[in-house]
Parts: C-alpha cells; sequence; structure tokens
C-alpha cells in the first residue's frame, strides 16, 4: 500500500518514457537512457511505497491508448490526481510568473492537487525531464514562494498549509 504522505507526481513525458520502456522491454528492445530512468523511478517509486500520481489530462491520453499491454500495466501502477480548490488560481499566477500552460498545470496540480483518499495535499515531488522547466522553477522559486505565502495566509486549512514541490528529473531524484 502506498505511503498518502509521499507522492512523486509524473509528467506527460516521463510516463511517455515509461510506456516505450516497457513496450521495448516487451519485445527485448535495447532501452534509451530517458525509457531506462523512467522504468527505474516507476520500480523505485513501488519498491518504497511512493504513491506515484499523473495528471487526470495523462490518464486520459492512456486511458485512450488502453488497449496495448505497457500502458494497462502501467495504470497499474499510477493514478490520477485531481484538482483541488484554489489549483486554477495557482495555475493562473504560474502562468504570470513566466511558465508554459502545460508546465502551470503541472506545477499546479503539485501544490493544489487531490491525491486519491484526500489525506494530503499536493505532492512532495514532480519528476519530469523537461530542463527548462525546472531551471524557470529554480529562478523564480523566491518569488514563487513569496507569491503561494501571500496566497495561502488567506485561505483556509488545510488549504493554508500548501507548500511548493520538489522539482526534480528523474535522475536526480534516484541519486
Amino acid at each position: 500500500m502506498p505511503d498518502p504522505t509521499l507522492a512523486w507526481l509524473l509528467d506527460k513525458a516521463v510516463i511517455r518514457r515509461a510506456v516505450e520502456g516497457i513496450s521495448a522491454s516487451l519485445v527485448a528492445t535495447p532501452l534509451s537512457t530517458e525509457q531506462s530512468l523512467a522504468l527505474r523511478l516507476l520500480r523505485r517509486g513501488v519498491q518504497t511505497s511512493v504513491l506515484l500520481l499523473i495528471t487526470p489530462e495523462t490518464a486520459n491520453i492512456l486511458l485512450h491508448r488502453g488497449h496495448l499491454l505497457a500502458v494497462r500495466l502501467l495504470l497499474n501502477e499510477v493514478t490520477p490526481i485531481r484538482r483541488g480548490r484554489y489549483f486554477a488560481r495557482w495555475a493562473r499566477r504560474l502562468r504570470e510568473s513566466g511558465f508554459t500552460r502545460e508546465d502551470a498545470l503541472v506545477l499546479s496540480y503539485g501544490t493544489f492537487g487531490l491525491p486519491p483518499g484526500d489525506l494530503i495535499l499536493g505532492v512532495s515531488t514532480v519528476v519530469t525531464f523537461d530542463r527548462p522547466m525546472i531551471h524557470n522553477f529554480e529562478a523564480q522559486g523566491a518569488n514563487l514562494l513569496r507569491r503561494l505565502t501571500a496566497m495561502t495566509g488567506q485561505l483556509p486549512s488545510p488549504y493554508s498549509d500548501a507548500a511548493l514541490p520538489r522539482v526534480l528529473t528523474p535522475d536526480d531524484l534516484l541519486a
């Protein structure tokens, strides 16, 4: 059973590489570096009882490809996160800070997303291969923290406890 207090949100690129890696493994094809990292990340998450989450948008894409064995195997290990209250407001503020629409949504899920059971708010780590997003997040870190603190100071509990997730590559997380 996954630990509900430790959650990783895997972005679309990580999931894509995981599906490719599972497919390649099924036919004994060599894996790319990113495919190997994505599969190692999934294995580590499962072995350490991390809650492995995906966005609803990614889940929708996967469900449309549910006829593929690799997708079905992956769907057994991941769970969609859902939008919590204040999700849209935070996504809008992230867009104002220079994040792309997709990056803002992923980061907003990381902060105001609700995993199954609603036991926690947000995730501990957003995992992505998107280095520009990581660099932007690091560059904007102090500003984002200031904006989130100002926003959450006016919110009721549990939303007042919202925190920024870490944003890491699979390689950095596995190190």
